[in-house]
């Protein structure tokens, strides 16, 4: 009896530690500097991503994905507050052309969770 106690003690624990988890990111969010740039190229844009936590501290892995396919590689940070800021930098363009780009920053762990697209539009003079 007392093992079986003890079995549904651990799973419950278990469960509601996983449960925890997958509930603790509630959304990202995303700030382009600048969304419109017209100048000489190549042209900078900073992408400014928030992650917001409904439980802390936790440890959170994410990456950066482009529109052009290609990605930051996995980055991991501790949250102790209700959000923390991460940014990405891309730098493009060359000689004269338009561009229109996006990054988005996509949450891995614990909460498989993406931002909006965060959109850029670049004309090179």
């Amino acid at each position: 009896m007392i093992r079986k106690a003890v079995v549904v003690l651990i799973v419950s624990v278990v469960a509601l530690a996983v449960y925890a988890q997958v509930r603790t990111v509630d959304r990202v969010a995303i700030v382009v500097r600048p969304e419109v740039y017209n100048g000489p190229c190549p042209a900078t844009i900073h992408f400014t991503g928030t992650i917001f936590v409904t439980r802390r501290p936790v440890r959170v892995t994410y990456e950066w994905e482009r529109s052009d396919g290609a990605k930051s590689g996995r980055e991991t940070v501790d949250i102790r507050s209700e959000g923390r800021g991460v940014g990405d930098t891309w730098t493009l363009g060359a000689g004269h052309g338009r561009y229109r780009v996006w990054e988005q920053l996509h949450v891995l762990a614990p909460t498989g969770i993406r931002s909006a697209r965060g959109v850029a539009r670049i004309n090179c003079r």
